[in-house]
Parts: C-alpha cells; sequence; structure tokens
C-alpha cells in the first residue's frame, strides 16, 4: 500500500500542541482512526519486510565471490533461486495479508440497541443493517411450545438472532434459580437442549434454527460445546450462557446405510444438510424463559462471532 495512501486513510497523531485542550481534542479525534487504521500499519510492514526480503535475495542470487568455481558458483545460484522464490512466495502471502486487514476494517460493524415493539422488556445490541422479519411485544402468556417475539438478521446470509419466550417444568426454573457456576450452567443448558437430543434420536423433525417458525427441520446431528457459564445483570438477574453446533435437514431424515441419516427431499432425492452453530443467553422469570438465540452457518461463524458475542453479552431483561 503506498505510504501516500495509507496516511491519507490512517492519519498520524497530531504533534504536541502548546495548547494543551486543542491537543487533547484532536487526539480524541485521531483515536478511533488510529484504532481501525493498527492493521493497515502492520500489514504495510509487512509487505515493506516482504519487499525488502525478495530484492535482497534476487541481488545475492547474482553475487559470486571472486574464484569461485563453476560447480560452486552453479551451487550457490540454486539456492539463492530458492531463497528468492522463498522470499517470492512471502510477499505473495503479505499482499494477501494486506488484502484480509483492509477488507476487515471495511465491513467494521456498527450496532444499535434492538428498538422493536418488545424493546421496553428486553435489550440487546445488534448491526444497524440487519434488518426484522418477526417483531412482537413481549407476552407473558409464553405456552409450552413457545413464542417467538423477536428475530432479527442478514438473511442474505442467515445470521440470526431471535427470542423467544417458553414455559418451563419446576424442576428447570429451580435449577436455575438456584446456580451459581459453570457447572450450574451446564445442567441449566442440558436440561433446556433435552428435545433437540430427542430429536436426533427419534429421527423426527424438530425446528432448531432461531425464529423459524411453521417451517419443517430436523436435528440431524446435536453437540453441547464446553462453555456454559452464569453471569449477573447489575440487577442481580442471572443469566446463563452456552453454545451448541446442530446439523439441520430442512426436509425429512431417514436412515440410510449402516444407521447413518440422510436428508431426504419430497422427490426421494438426498439434500445437503446444514450446519449451524449457535450461541445463546436464557434468564427466567418464575416459570418461563426467556431465550436470545444467536446463529449462522458454521463455516462461517468465525466471520460474525463479534456480532454473536455482542448480542449475547449486551442481553438484558427488564421484566420482574
Amino acid at each position: 500500500m503506498p505510504a501516500a495512501t495509507l496516511d491519507a486513510r490512517c492519519p498520524r497523531p497530531p504533534r504536541a500542541s502548546r495548547d494543551a485542550r486543542a491537543a487533547s481534542r484532536r487526539r480524541r479525534e485521531t483515536d478511533r482512526g488510529e484504532t481501525n487504521c493498527f492493521g493497515s500499519r502492520l500489514a504495510a510492514l509487512v509487505l515493506s519486510v516482504a519487499t525488502a526480503t525478495t530484492l535482497s535475495a534476487a541481488g545475492d542470487a547474482t553475487a559470486a565471490p571472486e574464484g569461485a568455481t563453476a560447480t560452486a558458483t552453479a551451487t550457490r545460484r540454486e539456492k539463492t533461486i530458492e531463497r528468492a522464490d522463498d522470499a517470492a512466495r512471502a510477499r505473495t502471502a503479505a499482499r494477501r495479508f494486506v488484502a484480509t486487514i483492509a477488507a476487515a476494517e471495511e465491513a467494521g460493524y456498527e450496532y444499535e440497541a434492538f428498538d422493536g415493539k418488545a424493546a421496553k422488556a428486553l435489550r440487546f445490541d445488534v448491526p444497524t443493517s440487519w434488518v426484522k422479519a418477526i417483531d412482537r411485544a413481549y407476552d407473558d402468556s409464553a405456552t409450552t411450545s413457545g413464542r417467538t417475539i423477536a428475530m432479527i438478521g442478514n438473511f442474505k446470509t442467515i445470521d440470526t438472532v431471535s427470542v423467544r419466550v417458553e414455559t418451563v417444568s419446576p424442576e428447570i426454573a429451580r435449577m436455575a434459580s438456584s446456580g451459581e457456576d459453570a457447572a450450574d450452567a451446564e445442567s441449566v443448558a442440558d436440561a433446556l437442549t433435552a428435545n433437540e437430543r430427542a430429536a436426533v434420536e427419534a429421527l423426527e423433525s424438530f425446528g432448531v434454527i432461531g425464529g423459524v417458525e411453521n417451517g419443517r427441520s430436523g436435528t440431524m446431528a446435536f453437540a453441547l460445546m464446553d462453555d456454559a457459564r452464569v453471569k449477573k445483570g447489575p440487577d442481580g438477574r442471572k443469566y446463563y450462557v452456552f453454545s451448541y453446533e446442530t446439523e439441520v435437514c430442512r426436509a425429512k431424515i431417514e436412515e440410510g446405510m449402516g444407521g447413518s441419516k440422510i436428508c431426504v427431499g419430497p422427490q426421494g432425492d438426498v439434500l445437503d444438510s446444514i450446519q449451524r452453530r449457535s450461541r445463546v443467553v436464557v434468564t427466567f422469570v418464575g416459570n418461563r424463559v426467556v431465550k436470545l438465540h444467536a446463529s449462522a452457518v458454521s463455516s462461517r461463524f468465525d466471520e460474525v462471532e463479534e456480532i454473536m458475542n455482542r448480542a449475547v453479552d449486551s442481553f438484558a431483561l427488564n421484566v420482574v
């Protein structure tokens, strides 16, 4: 990246000024730009080192000590050509690194608090570019099957955050009220995901993609991850956080050869299953559980993990 272009995108901090207040103001204005541009400057440094290495290797390939034999000279040239090739590959990798950093900076997310009909009862942050698919007021009269009150996401890539209200058994409610540590959080997660595991065993259809309603989907595989924890909000409310991965069939699950599961479409054709990763945070109000479910296709979860963590970490319920 040319130095002039880099400096234009990432202005260096101002020099000290005699006017302390003016200098402080200028520093505040550049703080955000400097933070965002750290990656660009690091990438530019990596590229410059790779370039210097390439030039050095190329120069070595043409140099030979006086009195060297033809064989020694040929051997030296072979080794230095190998070094030049290695350096050229390093330069290519550095260019890719620069491109990756630039793309990440361009894709920086801006967030806002969810502003739907349930906003007075609950809070969580989502990207400003996301759109609502389901938007209902918070309702205390949840049934066992539950009710999705909010769903928002990027529906081109099916990255979603949804909020559901469900009733739970008195046993689960008591377990949640006394939970204090990771072991308790894992027990709560086990209890709340029992239906998903049962669906895997029974090969039955079960809606597990957060917020999907009136759509046929089934769980072919389910794995709870080892990250369950409990946290407390400023008001002392307990929130249980956990993650899991699923393999989902959006059609009919059948048992294939050797007991393996296959996803079969309406014409009898075998369909690809969908692997998704979910991060969940739940809190309880009596015998009701309010669940925020952040989900994305497993292959791109790392790309949107910041979004999922932001939604989960910012979730708060303002209901007694």
